[in-house]
């Protein structure tokens, strides 16, 4: 009997709570989702070039660059927040050559940080040509030099090249 008194109350007092805090519950799920908003938004990046060296030491990851931009678009400053070295300079060049759309923006200049990802672009329907270890395809004798995709959003920009081809003495 004493066991059953506790667990009514249990359940009671949990009802209690669920019945208290329904209401705000609700009211975090009816609020509409808001995206969010850009004041400065990237509209033509100049495409980064990805450091060969960079490339052949299979360095990737993010840069970001902090931005100003004038209210016609252009850059007025731009300065590495973080990054590898290797790819600093690279982001840098191309953040300083990019325009920029400028909506609602408040002041001679208006900060905008702009994050570049550089990495390596797997295409399975080519054959692997970056392992030294193992006998390359045919394909890969004869290398062929695509330019490194470069895709962009409203604050990202994303720079994929191919893996460099790295020989070795065993594999020659």
């Amino acid at each position: 009997m004493r066991r059953t008194r506790r667990f009514a109350l249990l359940l009671f007092i949990a009802c209690a709570w669920f019945m208290a805090h329904i209401e705000t519950l609700a009211a975090q799920i009816a609020e509409p989702y808001e995206a969010p908003r850009f004041d400065v938004v990237l509209n033509n990046v100049h495409p980064p070039i990805y450091p060969p060296l960079a490339r052949q030491a299979r360095i990737m990851g993010d840069v970001k660059i902090l931005v100003g931009v004038r209210q016609d678009g252009t850059v007025a400053s731009a300065e590495v927040v973080s990054g590898h070295p290797m790819l600093k300079q690279a982001a840098l060049d191309s953040a300083q050559k990019s325009t920029f759309l400028c909506r609602d923006c408040k002041g001679a200049v208006t900060s905008f940080t702009v994050t570049y990802t550089f990495g390596t672009r797997i295409d399975p329907a080519e054959p692997d040509c970056s392992c030294a270890t193992r006998r390359h395809a045919a394909k890969c004798l004869v290398p062929t030099v695509r330019r490194p995709a470069v895709g962009q959003t409203l604050d990202h920009v994303i720079v994929l090249a191919d893996p460099a081809l790295v020989e070795t003495e065993t594999s020659r």
